[in-house]
């Protein structure tokens, strides 16, 4: 059965990286995706790993927007007031299954690190 977030601020979250991942736009992306104790130097290189790899931004991006969707979302575990955990096969590669967790600090939701 396919699964959507039911708190609405992680919902947000989504589909505002969602947005950012549908229009390539991979520094607003990753600004608003590494969770918040990321150095900027860690930042950067994340950025330039997803600029200089196309194939890891679409894998990337593909999944980000698959767990906004909902639609081939398996499972979430966790709460989803501090954490949630999305369970989906990969959206592009077979017999991949992926777990991405997000987790909320002081109000701001963020991938785990």
């Amino acid at each position: 059965m396919p699964a959507k977030t039911a708190n609405a601020a992680l919902q947000q979250k989504l589909d505002e990286l969602s947005a950012f991942a549908a229009q390539g736009d991979r520094k607003a992306f990753v600004e608003a995706f590494v969770p918040l104790d990321c150095s900027p130097e860690d930042t950067a290189n994340y950025l330039s790993v997803l600029t200089e790899d196309d194939a890891e931004w679409a894998a990337l991006s593909a999944e980000i927007q698959a767990i906004a969707a909902g639609a081939t979302v398996e499972k979430i575990e966790g709460d989803e007031k501090t954490r949630a955990i999305f369970f989906f096969p990969h959206p592009t590669l077979e017999r991949c299954d992926r777990e991405v967790v997000f987790v909320c600090v002081d109000g701001e939701w963020r991938a785990e690190g």
